[in-house]
């Protein structure tokens, strides 16, 4: 493990099946870091006093009637000293602006792994920011998802392609983003043709490299 002169925080995105996860436990077992996946977000909305099922929500449907629950579920003036305008792009704003007040006091501090919940868009251009993306072809991922959830092969192609779905909804619709560009990340593996513990060292040597160069500074 690295001193703590300087503490990266790393996001990662990923294909469904592609073994993101996985990867996030890893990188915290080697470098002592702490996960925070979309169900550690929920429960930090919940002591937020909001309800946490809203995100899922969101992220599910991506919709303007979805979206619409967000201004009913979030207190008025949690975030914001002034009223916002309201419509759907003031839930946009609540949305976002709730994802910003719990990952960039996690960013500044450093020494955790992001999984999901568009962290790399929220935290995009912060400086202690490491992007990683994970994608994989489609049969290595069904099988995948059959090894390791013991899913039928139905309900693997069924899984995969509703994630496929609300990964790309929620990138367009909330961030505006197109969530499989390449520029928004540092390293991109493909796990289908990198054995994932190649994809793990790789990752780790360019957490280790960037630490050591941003700690110089």
């Amino acid at each position: 493990m690295l001193g703590k002169e300087f503490m990266a925080v790393v996001t990662i995105s990923r294909q469904f099946g592609a073994g993101g996860r996985t990867l996030a436990e890893r990188l915290c077992e080697r470098f002592g870091f702490h996960l925070v996946d979309e169900y550690a977000i929920d429960e930090m909305a919940r002591k937020a006093k909001m309800s946490g099922d809203w995100l899922t929500a969101v992220e599910k449907e991506a919709s303007s009637t979805i979206l619409g629950l967000i201004s009913s579920l979030v207190s008025q003036g949690l975030y914001y000293k002034t009223p916002a305008v309201p419509g759907e792009g003031f839930d946009r704003q609540k949305y976002i602006a709730f994802l910003k007040k719990v990952m960039t006091p996690l960013a500044d501090a450093g020494g955790y792994v992001l999984l999901g919940r568009g962290s790399q868009l929220i935290l995009k251009d912060h400086p202690k920011a490491v992007h990683l993306l994970l994608v994989g072809e489609y049969e290595d991922r069904v099988r995948f998802m059959m090894t390791r959830h013991g899913l039928s092969r139905d309900e693997a192609e069924k899984m995969i392609k509703d994630k496929r779905k609300e990964r790309a909804a929620v990138a367009s619709v909330i961030f505006g983003e197109n969530i499989d560009d390449h520029t928004l990340y540092h390293l991109v593996l493909n796990t289908s043709r990198v054995p994932f513990d190649w994809a793990v060292d790789l990752a780790a040597d360019l957490l280790t490299r960037f630490m050591k160069d941003m700690g110089g500074r």
